[in-house]
């Protein structure tokens, strides 16, 4: 990118487990900072834009006053995308902001060929921020304070999470707009992606990464949770977490899930096939998270929980814990709670599982 883009190779290229792409610069040069984790659901060509975008703004004399002013834009703007009571009146960017904003699109359009490519890796790169953060309190110790274990694989659980599929991702037209404020060279393509759903799944055609070393991955994983003393860690995997966290997961979910479902019915639920049945039906429309019509189901949905909580009662285990829904059962039959789900709450797949399922309680 340096040389497409006609700037010196100086760069120097940090890995993270952190799921965003930032730079740097200081006393000792310019610093591209990639986070693996965006490397599972971006393209080659989409990696290429943000890197374009960076090294553009990297390699400028005013690099450090650059990044303290588009920051302070980017507040800005994401305060103004809040809800308020008060509207008040729309800022525009300064001159010298908008030619910062106006040259890094460019080196994004220049570097990944075109301004689609560009606003996609713009907009996937946003979804996956918040997607990693999700996947880290679902699958991992809570975020804040001082943990004593870690996930040394958390890297590479996100990634088989994401192969397998996470559904639709947290956006929608606003946060489209929003992101076409801070990319004016893209707010086209983004307006027009900010109509349909982005679904974070694994990039088709994705950068090929070395593997990690075990000591690799928990420098990277320190290094994300901030702790740079040196601080014992217990480190985990996710293959030798012990199986009760998953089923204590899954009873969870499944618990809130029904609570939610029985308040907006405003009676008991028989059993799980009758919680499937309502969210399949749009029965109780606000518990399901939609509105109108039946309800299809997709990777990441809650009530993944049922099941989940079903079968890992009845001796059942998950393929890989990073992984929702994928079981294995004593016998090494593999069931995808999706697939169940989609055959209906009526049919033979799900009276077959639930056969002998007791009240939708705890239990």
């Amino acid at each position: 990118m340096a040389r497409t883009l006609r700037l010196p190779p100086t760069t120097r290229v940090w890995l993270t487990a952190d799921a965003e792409i930032t730079r740097l610069t200081d006393l000792y040069g310019q610093h591209l900072i990639i986070g693996l984790p965006l490397l599972s659901v971006l393209s080659a060509t989409q990696l290429r834009a943000l890197v374009g975008q960076h090294l553009a703004l990297l390699h400028r004399t005013d690099a450090r006053r650059a990044d303290r002013a588009l920051a302070k834009w980017s507040d800005v703007v994401w305060e103004e995308a809040t809800p308020e009571p008060a509207v008040a009146p729309r800022r525009e960017p300064d001159p010298y902001v908008a030619e910062l904003q106006n040259a890094a699109d460019r080196a994004a359009i220049a570097a990944a060929g075109g301004a689609e490519p560009a606003a996609w890796a713009v907009a996937l790169a946003n979804v996956a921020e918040v997607g990693y953060l999700v996947f880290r309190v679902d699958s991992g110790p809570p975020l804040l304070g001082q943990w004593w274990w870690q996930f040394s694989d958390l890297v590479d659980g996100w990634d088989r999470a994401v192969r397998h599929g996470l559904g639709d991702a947290d956006w929608d037209a606003e946060t489209a707009a929003t992101l076409a404020r801070l990319h004016p060279w893209l707010s086209a393509a983004l307006t027009a992606l900010g109509q349909g759903s982005l679904p974070l799944v694994a990039a088709a055609d994705p950068v090929p990464v070395v593997p990690l070393s075990v000591r690799e991955q928990r420098r990277i994983v320190r290094a994300l949770i901030d702790q740079s003393v040196p601080t014992i860690l217990r480190w985990r995997t996710y293959d030798t977490v012990p199986a009760r966290r998953w089923q204590r997961r899954a009873a969870k979910n499944a618990r809130s899930l029904r609570a939610q479902l029985a308040a907006a019915l405003g009676r008991d639920l028989v059993d799980d096939v009758d919680a499937i049945r309502v969210i399949e039906t749009g029965e109780a429309e606000q518990a399901c998270g939609h509105v109108g019509g039946r309800h299809e189901f997709s990777a990441g949905d809650p009530a993944v929980a049922l099941i989940e909580d079903h079968l890992l009662r009845r001796g059942w285990r998950l393929e890989h814990p990073a992984v929702r829904g994928v079981l294995i059962g004593p016998d090494g039959r593999r069931v995808d709670a999706i697939e169940v789900l989609r055959a209906g709450a009526d049919s033979a797949a799900v009276r077959e599982l639930f056969g002998h399922a007791g009240p939708a309680t705890d239990r």
